[in-house]
């Protein structure tokens, strides 16, 4: 991967993860505070391997990548993972539930 002038790297798995975070989050018991939701998308994130595109890559790439359902069903187990790791131990849910 070469650089030119005017590209930017972008991870895609981050708008991924933020992207499945935000469809589940309501869904299930998961702690509203944001440094609960930040540590479930840290641990998310290094789970998993980046997915970096140019910024001339075609929007088309990008797209299939964020709509691939593999892609979205190994996302969603990664953050089922992280919901139990910090949840688990939360100290904010119950301030959070009333």
């Amino acid at each position: 991967m070469i650089l030119e002038s005017g590209d930017k790297l972008k991870n895609y798995m981050e708008i991924l993860v933020d992207q499945v975070y935000s469809e589940v989050k309501e869904k299930y018991d998961i702690c509203k505070s944001k440094k609960c939701e930040n540590d479930i998308k840290a641990i998310t994130l290094n789970s998993l391997p980046p997915m970096y595109f140019l910024s001339s890559t075609s929007e088309g790439e990008k797209k299939a990548f964020l709509l691939d359902r593999q892609q979205r069903i190994t996302v969603l187990t990664k953050i089922t993972e992280a919901v139990d790791i910090v949840c688990g131990k939360c100290e904010y849910k119950e301030k959070n539930e009333g």
